[in-house]
Parts: C-alpha cells; sequence; structure tokens
C-alpha cells in the first residue's frame, strides 16, 4: 500500500486546489459506482441481458478497483505519487470515454473493468498525496473529515445524477460526464501538484500477483452468477469455478516466489533465512 516518505515536505501554495484535486478524484471513484446502479435497468434492456449478468457492469468496476489497489500503492511509492494519480484519471477517462461508446454488453463489461483499474491509481495515490499535504494534528483532521464527508455524499449524488442523466439524455450519459470532470482534473493536477520521486530503490511491481488475484476473483464470481442462473451441475458454473481455483492458486505460487510481492506470505525472519 502507498505510503509517505518521511521526508515528504508539504507544498506551501495552492495547498486548498490540491485538496480539491484528491477529493474530486476521489469522488468520482465513488460515485460511479451508485451512478452506473441506476442505470442498469436501461442497459440490461439494451442488450437484452438478464438482471445477474447486469450485475457485472457494476462487479467488474469494483473487482479491478480491489484487485489492483496495492500494486498502485506500490507504483505511487516506486514511481511517484503524482505520475500514477494522474495516469489513473488518464486511463478513468478513456475507459469511461469508451464505455460509452460501447457497441456490446462484452465491451462495456471490458472497459468497465479498465475504469476500475484507473479508480485504483488515483484512489489510492490521492490518500498518499492527502497524508502529506497536511501536517499531523487538527490541520489534517479537519481536512480529514471534510474529505470523508464529501467522498461518503457520492453515493447519494450518484443516484441523484444517475437518474437526471439516464431519463433525460440515456444510459451512455453517465459514462460521458466522467470526461470533462477528468480533462479537467488532469490538466490542474499535472500544473499543481507537487512534482515528487519515488521513495522505494530497487523495488518491482508485482503486475502477475495483481493480474492473477484479480483474474480469480472475476471467474469466482462469474461462477457464483451462473449458479443462480443455470444451477451448479451446468459447465457455465464449474468451469469458470474451477479455472478460479487453478488462477488463485497460481496467484499464491507467484506470491511465495515474488521478491515483492503484494501479499507477503512469509514472515520478515523466515524471508532472511
Amino acid at each position: 500500500m502507498a505510503q509517505v516518505p518521511s521526508d515528504a515536505v508539504r507544498p506551501n501554495a495552492h495547498v486548498r486546489l490540491i485538496f480539491g484535486l484528491i477529493v474530486a478524484a476521489s469522488f468520482l471513484d465513488i460515485i460511479d459506482f451508485s451512478i452506473v446502479q441506476v442505470a442498469l435497468p436501461t442497459i440490461q434492456n439494451q442488450f437484452l441481458v438478464s438482471l445477474a449478468d447486469a450485475q457485472w457492469i457494476i462487479g467488474a468496476y469494483g473487482i479491478t478497483l480491489a484487485g489492483f489497489l496495492m500494486l498502485s500503492g506500490r507504483a505511487g511509492d516506486i514511481y511517484g505519487q503524482k505520475k500514477i494519480f494522474i495516469g489513473g484519471i488518464v486511463i478513468f477517462t478513456i475507459a469511461s470515454f469508451a464505455a460509452g461508446l460501447a457497441p456490446t454488453f462484452l465491451t462495456l463489461i471490458v472497459f468497465r473493468s479498465v475504469q476500475g483499474i484507473g479508480a485504483a491509481m488515483s484512489t489510492v495515490t490521492a490518500f498518499a498525496i492527502f497524508i502529506a499535504l497536511f501536517r499531523e494534528g487538527k490541520e489534517r483532521n479537519r481536512y480529514t473529515g471534510i474529505f470523508i464527508a464529501v467522498v461518503s455524499a457520492g453515493f447519494a449524488v450518484g443516484s441523484v445524477a444517475g437518474g437526471i442523466l439516464t431519463t433525460l439524455f440515456g444510459w451512455r450519459a453517465v459514462m460521458f460526464v466522467n470526461i470533462p470532470i477528468g480533462v479537467v482534473a488532469i490538466a490542474l493536477s499535472q500544473k499543481f501538484l507537487p512534482n515528487s520521486g519515488g521513495w522505494l530503490r530497487d523495488q518491482r511491481l508485482d503486475l502477475p500477483g495483481a493480474v492473477t488475484v484479480t483474474g480469480g476473483l472475476m471467474l469466482l464470481v462469474y461462477g457464483l452468477t451462473n449458479v443462480a442462473n443455470v444451477g451448479f451441475g451446468a459447465m457455465e458454473t464449474y468451469l469458470p469455478l474451477g479455472l478460479s481455483a487453478v488462477v488463485l492458486v497460481t496467484f499464491i505460487a507467484i506470491e511465495w516466489r515474488s521478491k515483492s510481492p503484494l501479499l507477503p506470505l512469509c514472515s520478515s525472519g523466515e524471508d532472511q533465512s
């Protein structure tokens, strides 16, 4: 997970603007859950998919977001929080545009997954930038309260905005609305966020670990979803469940052998031995 170097320097200028950018990025990541939830019935009717399949529009986003959080935190520590933060917003914005143009349901799910990766990158690095931005004590506590309150409101705002956009412009509008917000956030972040390099040296990213744990979880959820539709005995159920077990075992093997694992399986003493 992202950490803050001991020599982190609090920027003297544009503190509130930087805080606003952090809040906006986190708010956008949270709001994307509820804003799409409202549009699900419309999407389901257009692509003629079951309700269980339509839930993948939310599930794919959530699984990739969770699966790439630790990797994104490590990337921020190695390459710098600003680079990963802006990169995450770029990926999220491009994926939102592509999802809004998606011609098929599968294409929509793919780009929702990419959105989740971008959200993971911006969310975890936003927190690291926030910690470095304010001194520990009353100041940080006050802004932490503001941060939590605004982000928490994202679920309610997303539900209202999703209903309005879907009713007036169709479900694709809930994807396109992210684009102008993302473009502005990218431009302001590039200009005002402090430049800071990574503080970890000689470290590698455990990309195989992130891919296998995310893929394994997606296969597991897909198999469990099919249980509700066709039962345990169908190939559509036991095949993804079996593949999920294989992929997750592969993840454990990767973590066991990795020099920079996402999930350390050995204690520090065992590593040294």
